[in-house]
């Protein structure tokens, strides 16, 4: 919801601007994750598509007992991926979600370039 763009408005590669703060670890996506879940209107949190490198970071947990984020940090782009309930339309839950993480992250020192909020299942 918060991509970066040009001001023609093209979108730009998420690897055109630069991320601030420290890099995302399991544990502060975990918090992120706790945020996604409090946001009124939202079911279920799923595993976001992995990417290249957060599908290389999941091989690495295999042979763990923990299962890892549901949010994919791929760089400084986060993507996560929400059920609603239906209760209230999914645009908005979507749009409190995007502000949630985005209040996560200012509050770790963290500054995504973009945020990818997908709504999976309505209801």
């Amino acid at each position: 919801m918060t991509d970066p763009t040009t001001a023609d408005g093209v979108a730009l590669p998420a690897d055109t601007t630069d991320a601030t703060g420290p890099a995302w670890t399991d544990d502060a996506l975990l918090v992120v994750e706790a945020a996604v879940l409090a946001v009124p209107g939202v079911s279920d949190l799923y595993r976001a598509r992995p990417t290249i490198g957060s599908a290389v970071a999941a091989v690495r947990r295999l042979g763990s007992a923990e299962a890892g984020p549901r949010i994919v940090a791929d760089g400084s782009v986060l993507r996560l991926v929400i059920g609603t309930d239906g209760a209230a339309p999914a645009p908005g839950v979507a749009r409190a979600v995007h502000d949630a993480v985005l209040a996560e992250a200012a509050a770790s020192g963290r500054t995504p370039t973009r945020i990818d909020v997908r709504v999976a299942r309505v209801g």
